[in-house]
């Protein structure tokens, strides 16, 4: 599966793995429900995609999708933020506001890092998504609402119930439909499709020619652990049409920040990147070489411990005098 989108969205989940069509086809069978869905995964694995293509697919496509980061909110103007406020309600209160659980009234609201909601307003966010109703500060009376709730976390929300710090009913309540993304390092099929995809997109926004990955660069992203997960693969992406730089040094950038030791001389040299064959592992290494002697030959001859002809020779071999 390279990409599956909906016909009516250009958003798509990339990839080839049995993950990524788990999550997919679970996201068709809930979609035209408008049941509470929490989404599990580290931080830049694609949770907001998630939600977003939940929207896309559901009948309330059309209505308001509004993303809120529950860690952006203060607790003092929590409530007046989701609930909204009627004038008057509070000193600065000019004007009413709906507050954002009515702003995506028959929509979707997507509560990112919801384990960082405080735990006072964790109750008050339970009463809307089990009466179906909001009480906006400064008034008595409810007001009906049809909000979808998707909530996020890059946390164990489980762990967080046990320990206190969320409420369990809560969690049960949100905790529906569970979708949980695997980081990337797990599902190292998806990082082709990915980059293809990512290297599409970057082509069209700086209006440059597509930029070929060699078969070894490839290999090396896949078996490279991406602690930031997608965006981290997206941003490296990127970083080839704003820098220039080729891919094998692009990657031997990421490899030197995994495994960086230091050489002879006590800077941070770079070693070479996983998965070689012999013939591109050579090119590779006379070309830092080359970068570290400032063309200098003989100096180059001596940071590869071979002798000045056998560089000259190679040299000559790949192409590159």
């Amino acid at each position: 599966m390279r990409g599956r989108s909906d016909s009516r969205s250009e958003i798509a989940l990339i990839g080839e793995s049995d993950a990524i069509r788990h999550i997919d086809d679970l996201v068709r069978q809930v979609a035209d429900s408008d049941c509470p869905v929490l989404i599990e995964g580290e931080s830049g694995t694609g949770k907001e995609l998630v939600a977003r293509l939940l929207h896309a697919r559901a009948p309330r496509r059309n209505k308001p999708f509004i993303p809120v980061n529950c860690a952006s909110v203060g607790e003092g103007v929590f409530e007046s933020q989701f609930f909204g406020h009627v004038r008057g309600a509070f000193t600065g209160a000019e004007q009413s506001m709906l507050g954002l659980v009515r702003a995506a009234d028959e929509g979707t609201l997507f509560l990112d890092e919801v384990g960082e909601i405080p735990p006072r307003m964790q109750a008050k966010l339970l009463r809307v998504l089990q009466e179906g109703e909001v009480l906006p500060v400064g008034t008595t009376q409810p007001v009906e609402v049809t909000t979808r709730f998707v909530a996020a976390t890059n946390r164990d929300l489980r762990q967080q119930v046990e320990e206190g710090r969320f409420r369990k009913d809560l969690y049960y309540r949100l905790n529906i439909v569970r979708i949980h993304i695997q980081p990337l390092r797990d599902r190292p099929e998806d990082v082709e499709p990915l980059l293809r995809h990512f290297l599409s997109r970057w082509s069209r926004h700086y209006n440059r020619p597509a930029i070929p990955v060699p078969a070894y660069v490839m290999e090396g992203l896949r078996s490279h652990q991406w602690p930031g997960n997608v965006r981290e693969l997206a941003s490296w992406a990127e970083r080839l049409y704003v820098t220039r730089v080729p891919p094998e040094d692009l990657l031997a950038e990421l490899v030197t920040e995994r495994f960086g030791q230091a050489d002879e001389r006590g800077s941070n040299a770079p070693v070479a990147p996983p998965l070689l064959a012999l013939r591109d592992l050579e090119r590779w290494a006379i070309r830092r070489a080359l970068e570290h002697s400032d063309s200098n030959l003989k100096e180059a001859a001596r940071l590869l411990r071979i002798h000045r002809t056998t560089l000259w020779r190679k040299l000559r071999q790949y192409g590159m005098s």
